[in-house]
């Protein structure tokens, strides 16, 4: 390059007459000449644009680049206005094209290197260095677009340079370097070569995208998008190790690693807060492809199926071992206990919310609780054997199981999002079975502990002092009932509810074996008021043990009403009430219980019947789902 020449130009001033000193002497007298002090006049201070070297030694890119723009833009005005056709002047041409080639080769060198280091940043001087550099490829792909349009004859040989493609490329190349010579945390302990791989490509990842945010993203224009340009880099090279790795058949313990890193741990490092600011990982491709998630997802699933089934019937066993050997249950709070609920329910549950975790899908997750539905099935297997066994534990034994099904049973009911609705049914119809069975036994027992008592009710002693015959038969009552007393609340509530409502079905059906005939109205209304007594005594009883099941107060009562009546048409509207109430009441229970009135003709008790069935479709029409839960008369069978 010509070096710039300061132009000095010489006017030519024309003579000009000026008087002589003698002139001046006469006119003025003798001039006195003073000598002049010299007067320090102050320098102009001149500035010196920087070389082109010496903007590269400072690191100043742009200045340098512009430096250069501007004599690349010089040649290209000298080549358009045709000048340099002379050999000389075409020679300092070509001379100055090739120092300029290569001063262009050492500024870009040094911007590339400096980007090749854009990760090591530790300071903020090298974080102006960095942002040098990222203006002065911006600089580049803008005088790339300048010289867009011009033949390549017209334009330099190094247009275009494609500045930001090449930074790009170095970029991709400095992930790909670093992820590749990731080394793991010496202090960390993993066994699996796999995960040492993955674990420790994945802690550089997380590392560099702290530090691209923290220190790399300054440096670029905001409509760069840096951060999310260097997350896509680094997405790709961890997913193609991902894909590597379950191209291969893994164990069970790789797979359930590679799905985690997947699922869970991956996703936490985008979901870093810093990192989550600025990058948008929904524009990211997935990790691995459907096509190879899905077989990985269903050996996780095998794998967690299988370890749920080993865990509960671990359970299992150690129960079914402790009733062989005639253990008795703990008592906690004065309540029997059993862990076999709590360790079921939070293995169960501990396994299904991992799936979930894992799968991020709860749906897919729900194939675990199949196994549920098999533990039950196996448990009810060893539930038939305890009740026909004559172990001295059994009854222990039954009441903690009762309690364990009750608890199964208000997970399942809480829980009902987790399983499909088949296993659902599945498992809520087993524990009913198991606990309709249990509470069966402890029935049974009771009615074979008041056999001898029962008879006296409906009888002549019975109508001679029935206040006596039930003080005697609830004294033996609260007797049986003490047993639950260790029954944790919600389990003796349930029991003594399926006690109390049989307890009084057995009474009604004593009531109507026909052992006694009330002839006349006072006999009818002196039954009717003790029926209402032993109603209130034997609902006290009951619910101060602890049944809850309130409505069953009012059966004897309504039943005395029907004593106390004498017309038949107001026998029939009572009895209408009675089966709007007691949905069912059957035609045979009404005609068992007319039957103690003595007084009532065959005639009118067939003509009440008949009516009575003629109602009972109008009734069944106008029922509710409250009416149908009140099921008690189906439970009193009479022949």
């Amino acid at each position: 390059m010509k070096e710039d020449r300061i132009e000095i130009q010489f006017f030519y001033v024309p003579d000009i007459c000026f008087p002589s000193s003698e002139e001046m002497t006469k006119k003025f007298g003798k001039l006195k000449f003073w000598k002049h002090k010299k007067i320090d006049t102050p320098e102009v201070p001149t500035f010196k644009v920087p070389t082109f070297k010496q903007y590269l030694q400072e690191c100043h890119f742009v200045d340098a680049g512009k430096q250069l723009i501007i004599r690349e833009d010089r040649m290209f005005a000298l080549k358009q206005e045709g000048i340099g056709s002379k050999m000389k002047l075409v020679e300092e041409e070509e001379d100055s094209e090739a120092r300029l080639a290569k001063d262009y080769e050492d500024l870009l060198e040094l911007v590339m290197r400096t980007l090749e280091n854009s990760l090591d940043l530790q300071s903020a001087e090298e974080q102006e260095v960095l942002k040098e550099a990222v203006q002065a490829v911006l600089q580049e792909e803008e005088q790339d677009v300048r010289w867009e349009g011009f033949q390549e004859k017209e334009r330099p040989p190094w247009r275009p340079r494609r500045c930001k493609q090449n930074h790009e490329a170095l970029l991709e190349r400095l992930v790909q370097r670093r992820m590749e010579e990731a080394q793991l945390d010496p202090s960390i302990e993993i066994h699996s070569s796999m995960q040492q791989s993955i674990t420790c490509k994945a802690k550089q990842l997380k590392e560099d995208l702290l530090k691209v945010v923290t220190w790399v993203r300054s440096c670029y224009p905001e409509q760069e998008n840096v951060c999310q340009f260097y997350a896509t880099l680094y997405h790709r090279i961890f997913s193609a190790k991902l894909r590597e790795i379950a191209e291969y058949t893994l164990c069970d313990e790789d797979c359930i690693l590679l799905l985690q890193w997947v699922k869970q741990d991956y996703p936490n490092i985008l979901n870093v807060p810093k990192i989550k600011e600025v990058i948008d990982h929904t524009k990211l491709d997935p990790l691995l492809p459907e096509d190879m998630i899905t077989p990985l997802e269903q050996q996780f699933l095998t794998s967690e199926k299988r370890e749920v089934s080993t865990c509960l019937h671990k359970i299992l066993d150690r129960e079914e071992t402790a009733w062989k050997d005639g253990e008795l249950p703990q008592l906690m709070d004065q309540v029997d206990c059993c862990p076999q609920a709590i360790d079921v329910i939070q293995c169960f549950h501990r396994h299904v919310e991992y799936a979930q975790k894992m799968l991020c899908d709860e749906t897919k997750a729900r194939s675990i609780t199949c196994q549920m539905s098999s533990f039950l099935k196996d448990y009810e297997t060893f539930h038939a054997k305890v009740i026909k066994s004559k172990q001295t534990n059994t009854e222990a034994v039954l009441m903690v199981n009762l309690s364990c099904l009750i608890q199964y049973r208000d997970y399942i009911t809480k829980n009902a999002h987790l399983f499909p609705e088949d296993v659902k049914t599945d498992c809520l119809s087993l524990l009913t079975t198991m606990t309709e069975s249990t509470q069966r036994y402890f029935i049974s027992n009771m009615h074979k502990e008041l056999k001898e008592l029962y008879r006296k009710v409906g009888s002549n002693e019975w109508l001679k002092n029935s206040q006596g015959v039930d003080e005697e038969l609830l004294a033996k009552l609260e007797q049986h009932i003490q047993k639950f007393n260790n029954l944790d609340k919600m389990c003796c509530q349930e029991l003594l509810g399926e006690i109390h409502k049989e307890f009084l079905a057995e009474y009604v059906r004593k009531m109507m074996k026909k052992k006694i005939k009330l002839s006349d109205k006072d006999q009818q209304e002196m039954a009717a008021s003790e029926l209402c007594l032993n109603s209130q005594r034997i609902h006290t009883c009951l619910t101060a043990a602890g049944s809850n099941i309130e409505w069953l107060e009012d059966i004897l009562p309504k039943l005395a009403e029907l004593l106390k009546l004498q017309d038949p048409d107001s026998i029939k509207l009572q009895l209408v009430d009675l089966m709007s109430v007691y949905p069912d009441l059957s035609e045979r229970h009404i005609s068992a219980w007319l039957r103690l009135k003595g007084n009532l003709s065959s005639l009118d008790r067939k003509m009440i019947l008949e009516s009575v069935t003629c109602s009972q479709d109008q009734i069944e029409d106008k029922q509710d789902s409250l009416q149908f839960s009140r099921s008690f008369f189906s439970i009193v069978r009479i022949k």
